[in-house]
């Protein structure tokens, strides 16, 4: 009887000390409900050959409208606004919508639509995030025989430390990784928090000059580069 007592004890001590994982799927990461709101700080510059360089700081705020079954799945409609300060009014922007089901999460932007999560949740776990539209994008899928984008899951159930705030409970989905000198640098993540949904997104995209002189001096001819930080969310 001791013995036994015993190597339960171990089995039991064993058991708690493995990393602590979700409990489910993880859908809980990438919540979706009519009446929901979130409003993003958005630092944001935008390089091109006319204008140079534009620098812009604003708010940015995504209102679950409503939602409407289709193809036996539920599409919330997003509805999304900018002001440029938090005593300015809102103007409307645009229309997105998402949806979730038990294997992903698809966020349409405008006509495109990009896998941003797929369940269970994994560490490590890659999927291509291209795989509903015709982009393609640099990594090669399926054997290399086409053009994908591969998304990487890491720091799993990890919290995360923003400007201002910290999230005990997250997951970040690198979206890309490329960093070309010759060519371009395409650089994307987003972190999303459990039961709150995207809190952080960055994403640096830029294309160099590659004519002439110009070839690996990375100059560049346009791009963006974006920060998107949680300010406050709720809603029914």
């Amino acid at each position: 009887m001791k013995r036994t007592f015993f190597i339960c004890f171990l089995l039991l001590l064993a058991c708690q000390s493995r990393d602590i994982k979700p409990k489910g799927t993880g859908t809980e990461y990438y919540p979706l409900k009519v009446g929901i709101f979130w409003i993003y700080n958005v630092n944001e510059t935008i390089i091109t050959q006319l204008s140079g360089q534009m620098n812009t700081t604003y708010e940015l705020k995504i209102q679950i409208a409503d939602s409407i079954p289709s193809n036996g799945q539920v599409v919330y409609r997003l509805l999304r606004y900018t002001r440029p300060e938090s005593s300015q009014p809102w103007v409307a922007l645009d229309t997105w919508s998402a949806r979730r089901d038990q294997f992903q999460a698809v966020l349409q932007e405008g006509n495109v639509p990009y896998i941003k999560l797929t369940f269970p949740l994994a560490e490590e776990k890659t999927w291509d995030g291209n795989a509903l539209n015709h982009l393609g994008g640099g990594d090669k899928c399926a054997n290399g025989t086409f053009h994908c984008e591969n998304y990487v899951m890491t720091r799993l159930a990890r919290q995360f430390q923003g400007v201002g705030v910290s999230y005990d409970d997250s997951v970040t989905i690198i979206e890309n990784n490329e960093d070309d000198p010759i060519v371009k640098k395409d650089v994307r993540m987003s972190v999303y928090a459990k039961s709150i949904g995207l809190v952080y997104r960055e994403a640096t995209v830029l294309y160099y000059c590659t004519v002439g002189n110009c070839i690996g001096q990375q100059i560049v001819e346009n791009g963006t580069i974006l920060k998107q930080t949680l300010k406050d969310y709720g809603g029914s």
